[in-house]
């Protein structure tokens, strides 16, 4: 085959591509702040399977996401305010608005993407990749720590955030909203603690083991008492009774380690 005829190959294949593209793209209707939280809903149930989400079927919808997540570019708590007036409508905001910066990031990547920590250097999908977010050219990190973490002082926020990681809680498979966001996450956490393996617990040896989430932010979690006391709100009666063996009442009894990080994709099994 001569040049020309190259060209005019690449061209066919190209010209589909973006046939197709506009065409999925024609499909998306616009987002608005009336539809945006029941789309943004729908596609996380349609995707989170488990513990994990279905990142093949996330990508046959990423129009969508991209969609929703443009429109959360430019509305937000700063460049909307008087959408977001409570502090409950801001904390369901930021919890949406990280997730599905997370979700876009992993559907845009390389199909062979398996490690979010190690696809950029020095974890940079969290820390130098930005993103457009409210009005702001946003990262990940400054998300977490600079619009969730120190503002609500909520350390539930942990089994809320999902970095699309296989130690990360669980994704919830449906969006925060400002009416339902205290139930919604105190159910996040009863599901996280409770869950088989999560708070490993051996009484004889005066021990509870958990995730390093646990220990980056003990901060956080020290102003609910503590780990073992965070814990202890949320456990279940079959969870509650081994950890009073183990730490006694007053949760001074026992030493709190730490699970290392399993930073490997998400992905549904």
């Amino acid at each position: 085959m001569n040049q020309r005829a190259k060209r005019a190959v690449a061209c066919l294949v190209v010209s589909a591509a973006t046939r197709v593209a506009g065409a999925q793209n024609a499909a998306v209707m616009p987002v608005t702040e009336a539809n945006v939280w029941a789309r943004y809903d729908a596609l996380l149930r349609a995707v989170v399977r488990g513990n994990g989400v279905d990142y093949a079927r996330l990508r046959g919808r990423l129009g969508e996401l991209q969609a929703i997540h443009g429109w959360l570019g430019e509305h937000g708590p700063t460049r909307t305010p008087r959408a977001y007036a409570s502090s409950n409508a801001r904390k369901a905001y930021w919890l949406n608005a990280y997730n599905a910066t997370v979700l876009r990031g992993v559907a845009e990547a390389p199909a062979t993407m398996r490690n979010v920590l190690t696809y950029l250097p020095d974890g940079g999908f969290f820390r130098a990749r930005r993103w457009r977010i409210d009005g702001r050219e946003m990262t990940l990190d400054s998300v977490e720590n600079r619009e969730v973490r120190p503002v609500f002082r909520d350390a539930r926020v942990h089994v809320a955030l999902n970095c699309a990681a296989r130690s990360c809680p669980p994704l919830r498979a449906g969006a925060y909203t400002a009416a339902r966001i205290d139930a919604q996450l105190a159910a996040q956490a009863r599901s996280y603690v409770n869950a088989a393996g999560n708070v490993e617990i051996d009484a004889a040896a005066h021990t509870v083991r958990v995730t390093q989430i646990f220990e980056w932010f003990r901060e956080d979690f020290a102003g609910a008492g503590g780990t073992v006391e965070w814990l202890r709100a949320f456990a279940g009666t079959p969870l509650r009774a081994p950890l009073n063996a183990a730490c006694g009442a007053g949760a001074s009894a026992c030493a709190v380690t730490y699970r290392p990080y399993d930073w490997a994709l998400n992905a549904a099994q």
